[in-house]
């Protein structure tokens, strides 16, 4: 990544980072403690080749560091420059409203934006999440917006493809877990609707997520550079009519 940042605009570029989780072994090596945060966001920015990003992300709560040494630390990596926004991930709404509180207590760098996962097969952040983060003007990032490539049309057919993630990635459990009858059956249902949309099931499932106000933008991650242009065309219809967000929400939520 270092290698390719060089060759492109730095100052056109919004590059994030995130820790929390285990980088290295050892006691400091995970969690949102000011040495980890500290010490991860100084070997990205070696390898990355860069002075500072845009957006350092505390990756997921960490119940074994109190968030008032959490947030501190993310405030003085801001004021030192070495990124110019913070972010949470993973944090439910409990949990972002009390950061939040401790930024305020403090007086400390504000939660910018929160990267959440969100998808039509994971809803959860509606009623958890989204009241707060609109209520605190903070922008949401989705992630898994095809819910890990089940919202494309890999998963249509009757075998699971080779080239998949299910195939190459899943373990036996994790796909018995994902690959219900059910959650199969939605997407079924759910490509019925994409396709009298004149949408593929994957750019349905993107304009879905950002429908509400609350969102942001969605991540998206590719292997192939058709599926750039895949996604990226689901910004031709971003309008849903009443009787279809019914439809999807008789799916999703039934």
């Amino acid at each position: 990544m270092g290698a390719i940042l060089r060759a492109m605009p730095r100052d056109e570029l919004i590059v994030s980072t995130k820790a929390g989780y285990r980088m290295w072994p050892g006691p400091y090596g995970i969690g949102l403690s000011a040495k980890y945060l500290v010490a991860s966001l100084d070997q990205s920015l070696r390898r990355l080749g860069l002075d500072y990003v845009d957006i350092y992300y505390a990756h997921r709560p960490d119940p074994e560091t109190p968030l008032e040494e959490t947030m501190a630390a993310l405030d003085r990596i801001v004021r030192q420059g070495k990124a110019l926004y913070v972010g949470v991930s993973n944090f439910s709404g409990e949990q972002f409203c009390a950061a939040v509180r401790v930024t305020r207590e403090m007086g400390l760098a504000p939660i910018t934006i929160h990267q959440p996962r969100y998808n039509l097969l994971g809803r959860r952040p509606e009623t958890d999440l989204f009241p707060h983060s609109e209520r605190e003007g903070t922008g949401v990032i989705a992630f898994s917006p095809l819910a890990s490539g089940m919202l494309t049309d890999k998963y249509l057919g009757p075998e699971i493809p080779q080239d998949s993630r299910a195939a190459l990635a899943w373990s036996a459990e994790e796909q018995g877990r994902r690959l219900t009858p059910e959650n199969l059956d939605r997407v079924r249902r759910l490509n019925a609707i994409a396709e009298a949309r004149g949408q593929t099931l994957a750019q349905m499932a993107l304009a879905w997520v950002l429908r509400l106000p609350a969102v942001t933008s969605a991540l998206i991650g590719v292997s192939r550079v058709e599926q750039v242009d895949e996604n990226v065309a689901a910004l031709s219809n971003l309008t849903f009519t009443a009787e279809e967000l019914a439809a999807i929400d008789a799916i999703t939520l039934g």
